[in-house]
């Protein structure tokens, strides 16, 4: 029965003390919104340079199938990290970059021209890169 005190008193240092080890190993919410953004804007440039080019797409038609799907994919990965990270963005900062990815969704299934999507992507990547975490 003596020990019962110490014993608890040493398994609540224990479990505090691994509290604060897991939550000093987590990213802050800068670091989370950064490497996401850079990992999302990885994602659209490879999209727009080699997966969604005037040789994929042309006049509407696509050419080269299995680039224009890897551009879907491209797409999709940076969907995925942006619903990773949307939480932690303020709304008017999210919004433009919740549009743009609607946008250039509806642009790669309708085949637009490459020229137009390499500019929403631009665009995209500017909203991206002007991200900080809420408040």
């Amino acid at each position: 029965m003596v020990w019962v005190a110490p014993l608890l008193l040493v398994a609540l240092i224990l479990v505090a003390g691994g509290l604060w080890a897991v939550r000093l190993s987590r990213p802050s919410p800068e670091a989370q919104i950064g490497e996401a953004v850079q990992r999302m804007s990885g994602q659209l440039d490879v999209l727009r340079v080699s997966h969604y080019t005037s040789e994929v797409v042309e006049d509407g038609q696509v050419k080269m199938e299995p680039e224009y799907q890897a551009a879907l994919e491209d797409l999709a990965r940076a969907r995925q990290e942006w619903r990773a990270i949307r939480g932690q963005v303020p709304e008017g900062q999210a919004q433009p970059v919740d549009e743009g990815l609607e946008k250039l969704d509806a642009s790669l299934r309708s085949r637009r021209p490459p020229e137009e999507v390499d500019r929403q992507v631009g665009e995209l990547i500017r909203s991206l890169q002007g991200l900080s975490p809420s408040s």
